[in-house]
């Protein structure tokens, strides 16, 4: 357990900052082939598009087939995808590339996650899992600081160059020191098929409608938010990549530092006051990113943003992987993920809009009412799904 443990840590840490390299340049490299807000919208949206739609269905296949050999595929598209973003000639070839990278990365995180729950004890959900959640979020917190000097040193190419190299370490990693999961393999006597709950009776969960349409919002603001606060920053500011990238930096910094320390408190605590405090907070202060008049206090906000965001995740976390012990752990981590890229797919969209239309600055607030709206859904389900529980969540 130990050895799967600290290998996947190590790996998706890895994959994860090859992945964050190019989050801050990437919008700028779509604005060299002269595109509107909306078309870097859909550009973005073309990794969610293929993640709302695989994420789901990769989860479901991992819990028949096991985890391992997708992780391993997954791991094998990042590379090839990061060489094909170099060799992009339009705009439509860059979105379709962020479409194939959108596939391979259903089969990353998800299936790690559920990897890890499968070996969590009972109980230690919020330590052990939000422990590991730490290792993507201090991976994509490291990556866009690479990204942003790689981009002003180099170039966007050497940037990518950068997360193909670093997906290929994750992938010899996982090779190598990963052992086989065996209860989950191709023989369909090792898992019986009735203990693979289908998909409409998982849906009726009220836990799974409140994780989802938490993952969704939070997508929907957040990814808005990485898309087009570089643009903001440079119109407004005058910004570089390597300033920019900071800013992106510190809410994977927060998120991935109070990740384990919130862990453990979704096991000491009632998890439901500190998911409701974590995803009003978050998306409140959203409303302060136009009035910031430097770029220290920007940071400011968004690590304060990335702490309030860990504190609820890490209780969304726990509770999953809790569901997870009946519905099939990922059957969830799929369901997540592929909850997660819609609002991802559908964010950028809509602030690409927003923007066109209003003003780069409207994009704030228009993300702070979506998370707001999305957090009443939250609130509500998870009160419901407590009640019914012997231990209720608060």
């Amino acid at each position: 357990m130990r050895q799967a443990f600290i290998t996947l840590f190590i790996a998706v840490a890895v994959a994860m900052i090859g992945v964050g390299i190019i989050a801050p340049i990437l919008p700028l490299y779509a604005k060299t082939f002269a595109a509107s807000g909306v078309s870097i919208g859909l550009v973005f949206s073309a990794f969610s598009l293929s993640r709302s739609f695989l994420g789901p269905l990769v989860g479901r296949l991992s819990d028949r087939v096991g985890r391992k050999r997708i992780l391993m595929i997954g791991l094998a598209g990042y590379a090839g995808v990061s060489l094909l973003y170099v060799i992009a000639m339009s705009l439509w070839q860059l979105g379709l590339f962020r479409l194939l990278q959108g596939a391979a990365s259903v089969m990353v995180t998800p299936i790690a996650q559920a990897y890890i729950g499968d070996i969590t004890p009972p109980g230690r959900e919020g330590r052990y899992m939000n422990f590991f959640y730490s290792s993507m979020f201090l991976g994509m917190a490291l990556g866009p600081l690479l990204g942003g000097g790689f981009s002003a040193v180099w170039s966007y190419q050497g940037a990518f160059y950068a997360m193909g190299a670093l997906s290929i370490v994750a992938l010899l990693l996982v090779s190598a020191a990963v052992p086989a999961d065996h209860a989950h393999s191709g023989n369909s006597h090792n898992r019986p098929r009735e203990i693979i709950v289908p998909l409409r009776h998982v849906m009726r969960n009220d836990a799974v409608k409140g994780i989802c349409v938490y993952v969704a919002t939070r997508g929907f603001w957040r990814q808005g938010f990485n898309t087009f606060y570089p643009l903001y920053a440079v119109a407004t500011a005058g910004l570089g990549e390597a300033s920019i990238g900071a800013v992106l930096s510190v809410y994977m910094l927060g998120g991935g530092l109070l990740q384990i320390p919130f862990g453990f408190l979704a096991d000491r605590y009632p998890r439901f006051p500190q998911i409701v405090l974590g995803s009003t907070l978050a998306p409140l202060l959203l409303l302060a990113v136009p009035f910031a008049r430097h770029v220290w206090m920007v940071i400011l906000i968004t690590f304060v943003i990335g702490a309030l965001s860990a504190l609820s995740r890490a209780s969304i976390i726990a509770i999953r992987t809790e569901v997870g012990r009946t519905h099939g752990m990922g059957t969830l981590a799929g369901l997540q993920g592929g909850a997660f890229a819609l609002g991802q797919m559908v964010g950028p969209l809509a602030f690409g809009a927003v923007a066109d239309l209003v003003g780069l600055a409207a994009v704030f607030p228009f993300g702070s009412a979506v998370g707001l709206l999305g957090t009443g859904f939250v609130v509500g389900w998870f009160r419901r799904w407590g009640r019914r529980q012997p231990c209720p969540v608060g």
